[in-house]
């Protein structure tokens, strides 16, 4: 059984989110605090998904997703939740796999917790993908070259897996709020956001042999050299 550990501050909002988690089959723990979530991390591996408020906190929330990644491992999806406007934004470019609203939509919480789990474990028939000297090696979420290994984050490997799939095409910014079945205005800034990572791994990766190129307006393109 799917183990999920929800940290919601509001305890209406965190008790309905464990009743639907548990309802769609995840074993839940629940918790009405940051830090008791993460020693449960610390001290029992295996978790298949984290669940995390970050409505009204100061927190470094970077810092926070890349201990909770550390802790919980790749394979652990860890959605960002919250009821402010710029909630998804902080959650997103902070590095979680998804991120859901309050107050919650029954449909779309378990939706979109599934389709966080898709993308931290994708289908083992899905090959590397090649765009020049520089592989998409989309199970491990990496890019490979002959220089280099670098690890993407999950939404990262997401845009990437679209592109590697059509070097030399448009790919508008629509399609790339779908692979996060996200709406497009609700992720625009975290798009370009995770865009400009993106440029800056392939060049680690492959230096000037594989560009990213904005096309105003419209979207993105990979070019291979």
């Amino acid at each position: 059984m799917e183990r999920a550990s929800v940290f919601i501050a509001d305890r209406g909002a965190r008790q309905q989110a464990c009743e639907l988690l548990e309802a769609a089959g995840f074993a839940t723990l629940c918790f009405d605090a940051l830090t008791p979530l993460v020693r449960s991390l610390q001290r029992e591996a295996g978790a298949s998904l984290v669940v995390v408020d970050v409505d009204g906190r100061d927190e470094d929330w970077r810092s926070v997703m890349a201990l909770l990644r550390e802790e919980a491992g790749t394979e652990c999806a860890i959605v960002g939740a919250g009821a402010r406007v710029e909630s998804a934004s902080v959650a997103l470019d902070a590095g979680a796999d998804e991120f859901v609203a309050l107050p919650w939509r029954m449909g779309e919480l378990v939706a979109r917790m599934q389709a966080a789990l898709r993308r931290v474990r994708p289908a083992d028939s899905v090959g590397p993908l090649a765009c020049g000297p520089c592989t998409l090696d989309v199970r491990l979420r990496r890019l490979v070259s002959e220089r280099a290994h670098v690890a993407l984050t999950s939404r990262e490997a997401a845009l990437a897996r679209h592109l590697f799939q059509a070097p030399g095409t448009l790919v508008s910014r629509r399609a790339l709020a779908r692979a996060w079945a996200l709406e497009e205005d609700l992720v625009g800034r975290s798009i370009e956001q995770h865009i400009y990572q993106l440029r800056r791994k392939l060049r680690l990766c492959v230096g000037q042999a594989v560009s990213l190129r904005s096309v105003y307006g419209r979207g993105y393109r990979l070019v291979c050299a």
